[in-house]
């Protein structure tokens, strides 16, 4: 409730002349993070607003109106973090479920080089990468250096490696290499934004700009009313 009011608050006073509703955005997980509400990263619960813009205004309106219409802005507003959490818990759980299939396909390349051992020690530094993918999808030598506290000729080898294994992707501008990318993992993310959004098509027909590939969507299927669905009934 806090927090839904919090927000609604600051966007009624709306004090700044650009940046208002990114602030506002912000507050929302602040608010349920000092509140302990919070303790793990979530998608933004302004994505689910983002895939009904009217209700989200209408809400934000009869707060403002007198009598203001609190209880019906605090119900939309838990509605809206109860379906982004959901949400939450499932990428938690796709993600996890990949952090095992990178590591089969990793297993699966060395394999077939014949490397010794197959499986990487606990310690190694293509493993403490792959810990890290998750919380950091975007990586260069350099950072993967400085965050693991190995050489930057060791985290290279590293990145080429699960490059190879086609865990990673090289991102480049001209032919030269930029940075490594866990396109897998931010597929998952983009995906679950798009399903906060509830159909909306952001991610249907295009890419972000500078974001992951489309993902592959071969397991996907159609609901009747056009939006694309799971295979395990969750749409998006």
């Amino acid at each position: 409730m806090r927090a839904a009011i919090v927000h609604a608050q600051f966007e009624t006073i709306h004090p700044f002349i650009d940046g208002n509703g990114r602030t506002g955005r912000a507050l929302i997980h602040t608010v349920l993070r000092r509140a302990d509400a919070l303790r793990n990263t979530l998608i933004p619960i302004s994505t689910v607003f983002a895939g009904d813009t009217d209700s989200y205004i209408a809400g934000l309106t009869g707060y403002r109106a007198d009598p203001p219409e609190l209880d019906e802005w605090v119900i939309g507003f838990a509605q809206a973090a109860e379906h982004a959490a959901g949400n939450a818990v499932r990428l938690s759980e796709d993600i996890a479920a990949l952090d095992v299939q990178v590591r089969e396909d990793l297993v699966r390349l060395r394999r077939a080089r014949g490397l010794s051992p197959v499986v990487p020690r606990r310690d190694a530094v293509v493993l403490r990468i792959l810990d890290t993918l998750a919380s950091d999808p975007v990586l260069t030598a350099e950072s993967a250096s400085t965050r693991l506290d190995v050489s930057p000729a060791g985290a290279h080898r590293a990145l080429t490696e699960l490059a190879e294994a086609g865990i990673l992707g090289r991102a480049k501008e001209k032919g030269r290499l930029v940075c490594w990318t866990a396109d897998r993992h931010l597929a998952l993310v983009a995906l679950t934004e798009r399903s906060n959004r509830g159909g909306d098509d952001d991610t249907k027909d295009r890419k972000p700009r500078l974001g992951p590939a489309l993902p592959d969507l071969s397991k996907f299927g159609t609901a009747p009313s056009g939006h694309t669905v799971r295979r395990d009934g969750m749409g998006l």
